[in-house]
């Protein structure tokens, strides 16, 4: 996954937008209600599903968006999976 914080936004390793990020809540990952699933929690304000991303791939996270594009995303900027990037998304695509 790629993230640029300049835009807020979360794309794949391809440069294929992700989501973009915009709550205006700005919750804490330990603020949330856990969940049986590791992989997610729960935003008891909105009411929302927060998954993990760093127990994603890009694939699974674009499917789960697409599908239920009100889904949030947590972001850890020391996880594994990310790289943080200035660049736009059409320069990401670019990118070997």
């Amino acid at each position: 996954m790629i993230y640029n914080p300049h835009i807020q936004q979360l794309f794949t390793e391809n440069g294929t937008l992700i989501k973009r990020f915009q709550c205006p809540l700005n919750k804490q990952w330990a603020d949330l209600a856990r969940t049986e699933h590791l992989k997610y929690r729960l935003c008891e304000t909105c009411t929302n599903t927060v998954l993990d991303t760093a127990l994603f791939d890009d694939a699974e996270l674009l499917e789960i968006v697409q599908t239920k594009p009100g889904t949030c995303l947590k972001l850890d900027f020391n996880q594994p999976n990310l790289t943080i990037t200035y660049h736009t998304n059409e320069e990401c695509k670019q990118q070997p």
